[in-house]
């Protein structure tokens, strides 16, 4: 990361004002707009490519591409621009427990982000489609936290913690330990759920981004938005016209992001 850099990132997620290191405004403002304008997207591994997690090719796919990703290449470009502005950050990762029991056992595949400001930790996530977070929460707190789309809270057990969604209900988003993570452990699993065919992101394509407005979430061809005023649409994307066009005025992704997708519509 250079200065060159964190200005087409900035530029990017449409961030305006002065940018001071360390400042925890800064993060919060990132925070919220990085997954405005970096929409959650999937069409690599749907396609049958691997994502890169080089941070050179994820630069290039989702700022000077204007692309999404998915949370590892979201999350290590997040990392690697609060680190660049003075943020003492970690990787970590968290087993889903998404629509599971909290107490069920899944694979480490998802990573996020722990971040220090003012001697005070952080889970910061800019990478998990549907329950994206759009503000840090306070990691050793575990009551009700609100963001500017929605509550949620974490709760700790013997070193164990597990980030919660308030949807009518509480419900588990993923579970984590702290631990020393490497970039190269992230390998593995994006690997796995790129190329296996049980894989969620191998046999679906998921697109996600959440505004000051609402949450937009694509799979299974439909889009669904819950409004933060509390209405739910659920619109039928009923042929690839309709999903291209979705593409390019929902989530804001351009012809590159689609040439793909036509090839694979025209091989089935």
């Amino acid at each position: 990361m250079d200065q060159s850099r964190l200005e087409k990132y900035l530029e990017r997620i449409h961030y305006t004002g002065e940018v001071k290191e360390g400042d925890w405004e800064v993060l919060k403002k990132i925070h919220q707009l990085h997954p405005q304008y970096i929409p959650f997207e999937n069409i690599d591994s749907y396609t049958g490519k691997v994502p890169s997690l080089h941070l050179d090719d994820i630069f290039k796919k989702l700022i000077t591409d204007s692309r999404g990703g998915y949370c590892f290449e979201q999350n290590l470009l997040l990392k690697d621009i609060l680190t660049f502005l003075g943020f003492k950050t970690d990787l970590q990762q968290a087993r889903v427990l998404w629509r599971k029991d909290e107490n069920s056992i899944s694979a480490k595949s998802h990573l996020l982000l722990i971040t220090e400001v003012e001697n005070k930790k952080y889970l910061v996530d800019c990478g998990f489609g549907t329950a994206t977070l759009t503000a840090p929460l306070l990691l050793n707190d575990e009551g009700t936290q609100e963001t500017p789309n929605g509550l949620f809270k974490i709760s700790q057990k013997e070193g164990t913690y597990i980030l919660w969604t308030f949807k009518e209900q509480w419900f588990p988003v993923y579970r984590f330990d702290i631990e020393h993570v490497e970039a190269i452990d992230l390998e593995l699993p994006n690997w796995y759920l790129s190329t296996h065919p049980e894989s969620n992101f191998k046999k679906n394509l998921v697109l996600s981004k959440v505004d000051e407005n609402a949450r937009y979430t694509f799979t299974e061809n439909t889009l669904n938005i819950r409004h933060e005023n509390g209405g739910k649409e659920s619109i039928p994307i009923l042929n690839n016209t309709e999903l291209f066009d979705m593409l390019k005025d929902t989530f804001g992704l351009k012809e590159n992001a689609i040439e793909a997708l036509k090839v694979r519509a025209g091989n089935e």
